[in-house]
């Protein structure tokens, strides 16, 4: 019991200590932090304030990520994020929920994969076990709850194709040189 307790407060302190952390306007300390924990982040990712993580050392985010304003990540079921990958306000993606189905409401947990180059549009969701292909775009508010296939532009509740994106072979964001103050 007193070993249950002592994770669940460490599970709480990384949560609280991400958070507050992400409020200082230094890049370069918001990565430290995320790190500090366990997560894996590449070279010129930017992480602005009011990032939420949960279970940092099962997530991975590629290089030359933009994460945006007051993000949830979800590292419980495993996280792993591209590179040049832009993900915008609002954004929760979860990796572990109740299934509802289960009479005792049970704990369940699946991987959430996202390509390279994916844009997810500002308060969208993405759900446990999505695994979004290269070069998808999730349109603003949208709700993955499944395969997104590459190059493709989805929308919706729950999320559908609106449209084809055209095959970018390479970009790059140029994540930490977008705010002056981020070091």
């Amino acid at each position: 019991m007193i070993a249950e307790l002592a994770r669940r407060m460490a599970r709480s302190l990384e949560v609280v200590s991400v958070s507050l952390v992400s409020f200082v306007p230094v890049n370069a300390a918001r990565v430290l932090a995320c790190r500090a924990w366990g997560a894996t982040i590449g070279r010129g990712t930017a992480i602005h304030h009011g990032l939420q993580a949960r279970a940092c050392r099962r997530i991975s985010i590629g290089e030359d990520c933009f994460l945006a304003e007051n993000l949830v990540l979800d590292g419980r079921g495993g996280l792993t994020v591209g590179a040049h990958v832009s993900i915008n306000s609002g954004v929760q993606i979860w990796t572990a929920q109740h299934d509802w189905t289960d009479s005792d409401f049970a704990y369940s947990s699946a991987p959430v994969e996202i390509g390279n180059r994916v844009w997810i549009c500002s308060r969208s969701v993405v759900l446990p076990g999505s695994r979004i292909g290269e070069g998808a775009v999730i349109a603003a508010g949208a709700v993955v709850s499944g395969d997104v296939a590459p190059w493709t532009v989805v929308g919706g509740v729950p999320a559908r194709v609106i449209a084809k994106r055209p095959r970018v072979d390479r970009y790059v964001l140029n994540a930490t040189a977008n705010k002056i103050w981020w070091w």
